[in-house]
């Protein structure tokens, strides 16, 4: 394993290529994002590694303290398939009978058949979740 030094400390590198970050290292980070007020980003910069992990340790220390961390969007969407418990009544469509199911996100209403392939109901399922 390799190894590398970053503000004093030691950062080992993994077989697979992947800095193992020493909690003392986290602390110091986040203590600097907390007393200094060095942008999350700088100290992203120094440690050259991506903001998104940086903002793990951040948002991590800040719950540590007691922090309550609200989170701005929703991480899953309700659904809900009205019928779910009783049978759905077929549709006559051009002489075929078809079963719909009907997808509610927030205010809006998706209507599907009941025989929609698996890939297709996970695509509506993902468009329902941006739409609201």
């Amino acid at each position: 394993m390799s190894k590398h030094e970053v503000w004093g400390f030691v950062i080992e590198c993994s077989p697979l290529g992947k800095n193992i970050w020493p909690e003392e290292l986290k602390r110091e980070a986040t203590r600097r994002i907390r007393e200094e007020g060095i942008p999350l980003s700088q100290i992203a910069d120094e440690l050259r590694t991506k903001p998104g992990l940086v903002r793990k340790w951040w948002i991590a220390d800040r719950r540590q303290r007691g922090d309550h961390i609200q989170v701005e969007v929703p991480a899953f969407a309700t659904i809900q398939i009205e019928g779910a418990n009783k049978p759905i009544a077929p549709v006559e469509i051009k002489s075929q009978t078809v079963s719909f199911a009907r997808l509610h996100v927030g205010k809006i209403y998706f209507e599907f058949p009941s025989d929609i392939p698996e890939m297709d109901l996970l695509k509506l399922i993902r468009v329902a979740g941006r739409a609201t």
